[in-house]
């Protein structure tokens, strides 16, 4: 299975794009993945969903969202955890993990003085956005941070690392 979220939020299975529901249920699964393989409060969740106001059926409402997810992507991949859920991805599965591994190689190569090296490998990390992620329509509280919020900024820094090494390359 392949997870992207640096951009619109798509999962792959076999090559065959995943139905994955509307915008509340499609942020539930980009949320755990931002988290993959770590646990999610649902109380994070539901705030993130909706607010300082959710709605009296909100937990429910998560709780339906989640068995919908679960019959698309199967049942053993987002477990419940006493602490919320918990999605389990595979090593390559999901984008952003490319994505941050290549930037960390690329800048290594930079910091080694290897600019054709950085320029190759940052180009290949930048060429895994496809477009803008529609996750930052999710709402959430400005008491807290948001990974993809990081995203952008690795995105705008390995875009200027890249350019670097790219015109010291040529």
């Amino acid at each position: 299975m392949e997870f992207a979220i640096l951009g619109p939020l798509e999962v792959r299975d076999d090559g065959r794009r995943l139905t994955l529901g509307g915008p509340k249920q499609r942020a539930v699964l980009a949320m755990l993945l931002l988290d993959a393989n770590r646990p999610v409060s649902r109380d994070r969740l539901i705030d993130r969903l909706w607010g300082e106001s959710p709605p009296p059926s909100a937990a429910h409402t998560l709780d339906d969202y989640v068995s919908r997810l679960r019959r698309t992507l199967g049942a053993a991949r987002i477990e419940r955890r006493p602490a919320g859920y918990l999605i389990r991805v595979e090593p390559d599965e999901l984008d952003l993990e490319r994505f941050e591994a290549l930037l960390e190689q690329g800048r290594s190569a930079a910091a080694a003085g290897d600019a054709a090296q950085a320029s190759a490998v940052l180009g290949q990390a930048l060429g895994l956005w496809r477009g803008l992620s529609r996750t930052s329509r999710v709402r959430r509280p400005s008491r807290s941070g948001w990974r993809s919020d990081g995203c952008s900024r690795s995105r705008g820094v390995s875009t200027r690392t890249w350019s670097s090494a790219a015109a010291r390359s040529s």
